[in-house]
Parts: structure tokens; C-alpha cells; sequence
């Protein structure tokens, strides 16, 4: 009976190079899939805070213009309204009714005192970057309401960022997954080659290939 050729020495030491290298390349794929997965879920917790931060922005923004504008509507308002009155009194006492004239000049200094009331405590009047620089002139609402709406648009911004990362970083670890399946292949080729006597050289360098196809692949990936 025939024995089976005994395996050559540089061939078993090369197959045995590569089932080591195989080895080696795979534990590093395993800890880059796993560094992946841990950037991913950092950056969907990430994502998730911003995402909270900018809804808590939109909620603190609404309420405070909505508090300035209406301080701002009700100051131009009592303002007008004491104008309205000034002249009306001064038309009345000019046709001899002196008394309503009076009363009108004087609810026309109430409308105004709160006019004024409420100037001193608006922020559209306090602040210098939308106060008026001109008597007269209305505050600069459209620098004021970018100002406000600049906090929330940062976070969303921020929140959309950390959401491309999370997505970026998930693919690359489902592709290293994927990655490690075709080393696994490359495991069952390099076990055929020590256990078969005719195609080891065969098995040996397709082994090879698609350990080759999967060091450009994970290049690649890395590189995304």
C-alpha cells in the first residue's frame, strides 16, 4: 500500500505562517469591530443628548420671545396710545372742552409710564446689540430673533453630526463582521490544505487570496 507523501517542510511552515497570520488578522479585526461598536454607541448616546438639548433650546427660546415680543408689542402700543391721547387733548382743549382735554393728558402720562416701564425692562431696549440707536427707531427684531434661534440651530447641527457618526461607525462594524466571515473561509482553506494531500499548494494559496481580499477590504473600510 502506498503512504501518503509526507507534507514538505517549507510547504507546512508556509501553510503555518498563514494560519498564524490568518490568526494575528483576525483578533485585529475582532478589536477594530469592537472599537466601532463602542464609537457608535458613543455617538448615539451623543446624538440622543443633543437631541435633548436642542428640543429643552427650542422650548426656553419659545418662551422667552414670546415674553419679549409681547413686552415689546404692549411698549409701542401704550406709546401710540398716549400719542393718540395727547393730540386728542390737545384738539379738545383748542374747542374750549378744558376738563376732558385734562383727563386725557393725564391717562395719556399713564399709557406712557407704562410705555416706558416696559422699555426699561425689555431686553429688546436693554440689550446694545438690538437696542435702537436713534430715538424713534424700533429695535433690531431681526438680530434678535437670529440671536435666539442660533443656540438651538448649534445643537441640532451638533445632533446631526453625531448622527452621521453613529451611522458611520455602525457600518464599519457590521462590515467588519462581515469581514471576519470571509476569514473564517479563509480558516477552512487552510485546514483542507494540511488534511489534503493533493491540492494542499492549491488550498494553501486560495487561502491566500481571500486572505488578501480581506486585508484591501478592511483597508478599505478603515479608510471610509
Amino acid at each position: 500500500m502506498n503512504q501518503p507523501s509526507p507534507i514538505p517542510d517549507r510547504l507546512r511552515v508556509f501553510i503555518l505562517a498563514l494560519t498564524l497570520l490568518n490568526t494575528i488578522f483576525a483578533a485585529i479585526l475582532a478589536g477594530l469591530q469592537v472599537d466601532a461598536n463602542i464609537r457608535a454607541d458613543q455617538a448615539n448616546r451623543d446624538s440622543q443628548y443633543y437631541a435633548l438639548l436642542a428640543a429643552n433650546e427650542l422650548v426656553r427660546v419659545g418662551h422667552q420671545s414670546a415674553y419679549d415680543l409681547e413686552l415689546f408689542a404692549t411698549t409701542v402700543k401704550e406709546s401710540q396710545q398716549s400719542l393718540v391721547m395727547q393730540l386728542t387733548a390737545l384738539e379738545l382743549e383748542q374747542a374750549g372742552e378744558k376738563e376732558s382735554a385734562a383727563k386725557l393728558v393725564s391717562q395719556s402720562e399713564v399709557a406712557q409710564a407704562r410705555s416706558d416701564k416696559g422699555t426699561s425692562l425689555s431686553l429688546l431696549y436693554l440689550d446694545p446689540r438690538y437696542a435702537p440707536t436713534e430715538p424713534g427707531e424700533i429695535p433690531d427684531l431681526e438680530a434678535y430673533v437670529a440671536d435666539q434661534n442660533k443656540g438651538s440651530t448649534d445643537l441640532v447641527a451638533k445632533q446631526n453630526t453625531a448622527t452621521d457618526e453613529y451611522h458611520l461607525w455602525d457600518q464599519k462594524a457590521d462590515s467588519y463582521i462581515a469581514v471576519l466571515s470571509v476569514l473564517a473561509i479563509a480558516f477552512f482553506l487552510l485546514g483542507l490544505a494540511q488534511s489534503t494531500a493533493r491540492m494542499r499548494l492549491f488550498f494553501a494559496i486560495s487561502a491566500l487570496v481571500v486572505m488578501l481580499f480581506a486585508a484591501t477590504w478592511a483597508e478599505l473600510i478603515m479608510l471610509a
